[in-house]
């Protein structure tokens, strides 16, 4: 057989993006196979930028994992990984009188637990309703608060919570077995039942988990095994339970872990998940419910679900179709956004002729065989972090001589849609000091780089927090909020269009070999006309720095940067975390304002080498930046001005204002619309 034409392999994965049927192919379909299990499409997302991470959790290097824990004892102790978009788990019924119809759900993953010597408390599948809560260690899982900050069932008020948990620690308090079980958690810490996983979770070695819940029959089940793809015949827990009353309109699902005493790292290494039992569409009836992904699905191999009836090839013929013209839609949009960068960037170096590096064979265009030999091949050892758009970083040194930052996103959507973003960002703004200065890009069948400069010092994250190394001086500190600010006034008001970076935060904020910051990672961001509104798109940045008003309606502006800004500034002032032991800084520093005891926020690491005056100014504009009404947020020209101190301050309120939102119970998630009701999705790995 001759081998498939380039473009045939490019436009694949396209095709595999097919999120559901035509409506009309839909409807037929159910008209004609009333018995036809309804299925949904399995989305792709990577752990780097489909992920919210609370306390200790983070992505491991080369992107292939998501660690909960440390293992150490220091720190928080508790962490979690959720997928950033709420699930829809209730729908109403066109009778008004009728109870919403509820979704059953399945997922699979595997995960590991590695002691680091000793173990910790376990690690659960959670779906709650809140996206920002993070519960207790010491036996919690990070799951409920400890009794003292909860209600008499051990969960607050107002928020609702459904685990499995995979209890590595005996704790007789909370009612454990033994050390080694499965259990469900039904909005309390005490487990409605629990039972022998039949597998040795402290054993060290990848172990995979099933979880079904089936709403109509009101019953949860749950398998492990050793193998990733053999489903024990027997359930390890099965329980009936109607989880009706935890389970509201929208939940986020993910994991939660801790160590309590312990010191383990608790790894979760693949991840499918997907709800079932709602009509394909909005004026669909209701289906059978599906079976479980097959293993090929769960494996991360193919996200498209098959039909195992008789009649799967009609089906697979409206599912192909449907594919293949969406996969032309977005061929066109690539080709299309490619033509005018291209046209973009010959216009800007016929305005101005530009010589990116010494070496004269470098002109902007790398070839992909320099770029691979300049990072020996992608190889892991090069990787140095992890892009928000999910692309991955690495280390490089071109025949000049000259060291690179090469960020490689895979030829196919989103990924492809992030590299045009970011490319479209950089191309738009000329160099500025404060901006980690884009060099060149690349292509090929499966891979499209940027290269950048490469910043020898790392990022502000790491050197404000890494415990054991050199304290960041008050002299650096002081200069990188003020780059940023520039580099952020810069984007916003002086650049051809106007670039909302969406996504700043310390680790984003790269130091170069004189330690001036550099603001860098433009994946997420987004162009817009001067005077023009952005869409209105799922939230995306990092959680800790995302503005109240832009996680609730999905509408980044310039003043949800300027909040982002002033978490940043508030974190470089005082040396902690935007979310540090369950507080988050900016509610810190702002009591502390009230009691007119500002000057106790500075970082006590720098043991008041400082200037008192540039502090004060750093602590007051960070709360100016972060005020709960947008509105009364200064512009990042004004922020440069009230830091060099060249404009008075900003009056800043005693006491914290109110957030005052709308309900927000009307949203829609990207992955379950009113026409695709069920979700499905699976992890990069």
């Amino acid at each position: 057989m001759p081998p498939p034409h380039p473009s045939t392999l490019f436009l694949l994965p396209l095709l595999l993006l097919a999120v559901h049927l035509p409506p009309a192919a839909a409807a037929a379909a159910d008209s004609r196979h009333a018995s036809t299990a309804a299925t949904s499409s399995y989305r792709r997302i990577s752990w780097a930028s489909n992920l919210t991470l609370l306390g200790s959790a983070s992505i491991l290097p080369g992107a292939f994992a998501v660690a909960l824990t440390t293992n150490s004892s220091d720190g928080i102790g508790a962490g979690r990984a959720l997928f950033s978009e709420p699930v829809r788990f209730l729908l109403p019924r066109p009778d008004p009188g009728a109870a919403p119809a509820q979704a059953s759900f399945s997922t699979r993953f595997t995960f590991r637990i590695t002691p680091s010597p000793s173990y910790g408390d376990g690690i659960a599948f959670v779906l709650t309703s809140s996206r920002t809560f993070l519960g207790a260690s010491n036996g919690f899982l990070g799951l409920f608060p400890s009794a003292s900050a909860s209600d008499d069932d051990g969960e607050p008020a107002d928020v609702h919570t459904v685990a499995v948990e995979l209890d590595t620690h005996r704790d007789v308090a909370l009612r454990d077995p033994d050390g080694n079980h499965v259990a469900l958690d039904a909005g309390s810490i005490f487990s409605v039942a629990s039972a022998s996983p039949g597998v040795d979770l402290k054993a060290g070695v990848p172990i995979t988990a099933w979880i079904e819940y089936r709403a109509p029959r009101r019953r949860l089940r749950a398998w492990l095994s050793y193998s990733s793809s053999r489903k024990p015949d027997k359930a390890a827990l099965s329980v009936d339970v109607d989880l009706s009353g935890l389970l509201l309109t929208y939940m986020y699902a993910g994991f939660s872990a801790s160590n309590g005493e312990g010191a383990a790292l608790h790894v979760v290494e693949s991840w499918a998940f997907r709800t079932f039992g709602f009509p394909n569409t909005s004026h669909a009836s209701a289906s059978p419910i599906p079976s479980p992904p097959p293993k090929d699905q769960a494996s991360l191999k193919s996200p498209l679900p098959l039909p195992k009836d008789h009649h799967h090839h009609h089906n697979l013929f409206y599912t192909v179709l449907g594919g293949a013209l969406g996969g032309v839609v977005l061929l066109v949009l690539v080709v299309i956004s490619s033509i005018l960068l291209i046209r973009h960037s010959k216009r800007r170096t016929s305005e101005k002729p530009a010589v990116l590096f010494d070496d004269k064979n470098f002109r902007g265009m790398l070839s992909m065989e320099v770029v691979r030999a300049a990072t020996k091949d992608f190889g892991s050892e090069n990787v140095i972090g992890i892009g928000g758009s999910g692309a991955v970083v690495f280390e490089g040194v071109l025949p000049s001589g000259s060291r690179v930052a090469v960020k490689r996103f895979q030829a196919m959507w989103p990924c492809s849609k992030a590299f045009l973003s970011e490319l479209r960002a950089m191309l738009d703004c000329p160099h500025h000091p404060n901006l980690v200065p884009l060099l060149g890009w690349g292509s090929s069948e499966h891979d499209l780089v940027l290269v950048y400069e490469f910043m020898p010092n790392g990022n502000l994250d790491s050197a404000l927090h890494t415990k054991g190394g050199a304290i960041l001086p008050w002299e650096a500190r002081f200069g990188a909020v003020l780059g940023v600010a520039s580099a952020l006034t810069f984007l916003h008001d002086e650049c051809e269009h106007r670039i909302l970076h969406r996504d700043v935060k310390s680790s984003n904020v790269l130091l170069d070999a004189d330690f001036n910051a550099r603001l860098g990672d433009f994946g997420l961001a987004r162009v817009v006309s001067h005077g023009g509104v952005p869409l209105a798109t799922q939230p995306a940045g990092t959680l800790g720095y995302l503005a109240p008003e832009y996680v609730h309606s999905g509408v980044a502006s310039e003043r949800s940067d300027v909040y982002s800004f002033g978490v940043l500034a508030l974190e470089v002032a005082t040396g902690r975390r935007p979310t540090e032991k369950g507080t988050a800084v900016v509610d810190w520093v702002w009591s502390l304002w009230g009691r007119r005891r500002l000057a106790d926020a500075a970082d006590q690491q720098l043991q008041g080498r400082f200037v008192a005056e540039e502090m004060r100014r750093v602590l007051l504009v960070g709360l100016c930046c972060v005020h709960p009404d947008c509105r009364k947020r200064p512009g990042m020209r004004r922020v440069v001005r009230m830091l060099d101190g060249s404009a008075p301050m900003t009056l800043v309120p005693d006491k914290k204002p109110p957030v005052v939102l709308k309900s927000p119970l009307n949203q829609t998630s990207s992955v379950n619309t009113m026409d695709t009701m069920n979700t499905a999705f699976y992890s990069c790995r």
